[in-house]
C-alpha cells in the first residue's frame, strides 16, 4: 500500500527474499527444519517432511493464508530457539552469496535522507553473516532479528514494540518486503506505507517512489 511518502524518515526492510534471493539458502533452511522435526519425534526425515506438509495444510486452512515455516514448526511443538540453533548449524549462506555492489549503491544513497532498518525472522548471527556477504552490513541503523521478541512475523505486538523503539508516526515509516502476509499486512493495517517487491531488482523503484529521482 503506497500513500504519500513525503513524511517517510525510516525504511524498514525485510531481509530474506527482499535484499537477496537464493534457492540454495531456502533449501538448506527447509532441510534443517525437516531434520529438527524428525529428531524431535524420533522419525525419519521423510516422515518429518510429511508432518511438515500436514501441519502446513492444517494451518493454512485455519489461518486462511500460507503459514511461515517457523509457525509450522511451532505448531509441531518445536521451540523457536531450537529451530534457529539448527539453522545456524546447517545453513551456509557463504556457499551462495557474494557482494552486491548495486544493492550497496542503492542502500547507501538512501542513507542521506532516511534511517535504514532490518526486521527479519532470521537470527542475528545469520543476518549479520548474510549482510556481510552482500557487502551491506554497515548500512543499517539497527537489526531487529528473531531475538528481538522471539516471536516471528507476522506479530502485531512485536511490530508495536519495534515502532516504539524506532519512534515516529505511522506515515514516517516505509516497510518493504517480499511477502504481503508476513512482512506488510500488519504495518498496512496500522496505516504505514508498504512496498512489496517480487525480486531484488524491484528495489530500484524506491528512489522514484520517494521522490529522490523523477
Amino acid at each position: 500500500m503506497l500513500t504519500s511518502l513525503t513524511s517517510v524518515k525510516s525504511i524498514v526492510f525485510d531481509l530474506d527474499g527482499t535484499l537477496y534471493t537464493s534457492d540454495g539458502i531456502a533449501r538448506e533452511i527447509h532441510q534443517a527444519a525437516v531434520q529438527v522435526v524428525a529428531e524431535s519425534r524420533g522419525i525419519s526425515p521423510k516422515e518429518g517432511q510429511s508432518l511438515l506438509d500436514c501441519s502446513r495444510r492444517r494451518l493454512g486452512e485455519t489461518l486462511e493464508e500460507e503459514p511461515t515455516l517457523t509457525r509450522i514448526c511451532m505448531e509441531l511443538g518445536i521451540e523457536v530457539r531450537d529451530l534457529h540453533r539448527a539453522f545456524r548449524r546447517n545453513v551456509h549462506p557463504e556457499r551462495y552469496l557474494e557482494a552486491d555492489p548495486v544493492l550497496y549503491a542503492l542502500l547507501d544513497s538512501l542513507r542521506d535522507d532516511f534511517d535504514l532498518y532490518i526486521y527479519t525472522n532470521n537470527s542475528l548471527p545469520l543476518s549479520q553473516k548474510i549482510l556481510a556477504l552482500l557487502g551491506v552490513e554497515g548500512l543499517f541503523r539497527r537489526l531487529f532479528t528473531i531475538e528481538f521478541t522471539w516471536v516471528p512475523k507476522p506479530d502485531l505486538e512485536s511490530l508495536h514494540k519495534l515502532l516504539e523503539e524506532i519512534g515516529g508516526q505511522p506515515d514516517s515509516f516505509l516497510f518493504i518486503g517480499d511477502r504481503h502476509q508476513v512482512d506488510l499486512k500488519a504495518p498496512a493495517r496500522l496505516g504505514i506505507p508498504t512496498l512489496q517487491v517480487n525480486e531484488t531488482a524491484d528495489l530500484l523503484q524506491i528512489h522514484k517512489l520517494l521522490g529522490i529521482i523523477p
